[in-house]
């Protein structure tokens, strides 16, 4: 007789007040229940359960939540929502939960846990870390509700522990501003001599790459409408490019135990909104940098339909650009970090500092409506606004 066996045959069966048959046994530390019509359909039950655990079956409280949540993921999200949701479900996942709470017991999780979660990224303890907005706290919130909601649906756990979580109000989230800059004029130079230098003077793919990022910077793309920008987009007849696709990239995916992450590009049929669907005339510079692109296709033999592509002619991605930039930076006597959306943004400034009505380079950088612009360049209008005042003299 083997040990199963054994444990049912000696576990104790007693009639419910219900008329149903009941019988107990311990299990990992917990008492569990099964119950029949009759002792056999009892046993079997217990028997059943027994070699389900001598197999590796967790009980459900038992269950890590990291394990639970990637199941949840792939289960119920991944190709059953939009690209970029799943993308931000898993990126909130990944950067929020997976370290913190994500190595609990899912059974162990309590509203105090997920409440803490939730004030530790409104008011950081660490200086070093940024708060997160009360929209990045409504990402966590949502993110865990729906999981948490079907676990206990399925019976692993028998509340819901984010029903009484509590989001701050948004005047008591710790600020912290972002540090949006522009390149000033003289930068701009040294950023020109430097990525035309690079370009000249190396050989490798990231040569090619120097151009591309003089490109993004005359014409202000957003990083995903650079990477979808395809020949056909260019018209050199009518000197205009069709701004009208975007690639996401940077999900975060996770295969079972392993948790092995995957970056994802997925090109979209149309811009970040509606808006972004533009047309830009290109001045005298960019048809130059943009003959300089095809002859250095035509020299290495480089057969794209992507303008911003790499050497081997592949879809190009925002790591490669951003470590493309920092070799041209390194050139320099720029001591600032510069990132990819650092070109976009010296773009509008650069726009507004030479006297652009806010209404064209709204419209010119693809945004929903002239508040956004507003709201993202209110430091150089400021700017401009004391220079215009300094020079007035009515009386």
């Amino acid at each position: 007789m083997n040990i199963i066996s054994s444990i049912v045959n000696n576990m104790t069966i007693r009639e419910r007040k219900d008329g149903r048959l009941e019988g107990r046994i311990s299990i990992q530390g917990k008492r569990i229940g099964f119950y029949g019509k009759t002792k056999t359909e009892v046993k079997n039950q217990a028997k059943e359960h027994l070699q389900k655990v001598e197999n590796g079956y967790k009980e459900p409280k038992s269950v890590i939540f990291n394990e639970y949540m990637e199941y949840w993921l792939t289960t119920f999200k991944k190709n059953k929502i939009e690209f970029s949701s799943y993308n931000r479900l898993c990126s909130v996942y990944a950067h929020q939960i997976h370290d913190s709470i994500g190595n609990k017991k899912i059974g162990q999780i309590t509203t105090k846990d997920i409440q803490d979660l939730i004030d530790s990224h409104a008011n950081p303890l660490d200086p070093a870390v940024k708060p997160l907005a009360l929209s990045g706290l409504k990402r966590i919130l949502n993110l865990l509700n729906p999981c948490l909601k079907k676990a206990v649906e399925e019976g692993v756990i028998q509340k819901n522990p984010c029903e009484h979580v509590i989001l701050p109000k948004e005047s008591c989230i710790l600020k912290k501003t972002k540090q949006q800059f522009s390149l000033s004029d003289k930068e701009l130079e040294e950023f020109k001599v430097a990525a035309l230098s690079k370009y000249k003077s190396t050989k490798d793919y990231r040569s090619r790459d120097a151009l591309v990022l003089l490109l993004m910077l005359n014409l202000g793309l957003r990083v995903g409408e650079l990477l979808a920008l395809e020949w056909t987009d260019v018209d050199l007849q009518s000197e205009v490019v069709h701004i009208r696709k975007t690639v996401q990239e940077g999900i975060t995916d996770y295969e079972g135990e392993n948790e092995k992450k995957k970056n994802y590009q997925k090109t979209k049929s149309s811009t970040k909104t509606p808006s972004g669907v533009r047309v830009l005339a290109l001045n005298s510079m960019v048809l130059y940098y943009i003959d300089e692109l095809q002859k250095y296709d035509e020299r290495h033999q480089i057969r794209s339909k992507y303008v911003a592509c790499t050497g081997v002619g592949t879809m190009n991605c925002s790591r490669n650009l951003q470590r493309s930039l920092d070799r041209v930076i390194n050139r320099t006597n720029i001591q600032k970090h510069v990132s990819l959306h650092t070109l976009r943004h010296t773009f509008g400034s650069t726009l507004l500092r030479n006297g652009v009505n806010i209404e064209v380079v709204s419209k010119l950088m693809g945004h929903s409506n002239i508040t956004i612009t507003y709201n993202k360049y209110i430091h150089v209008i400021q700017e401009e606004e004391a220079k215009a005042m300094n020079g007035v003299n009515i009386c």
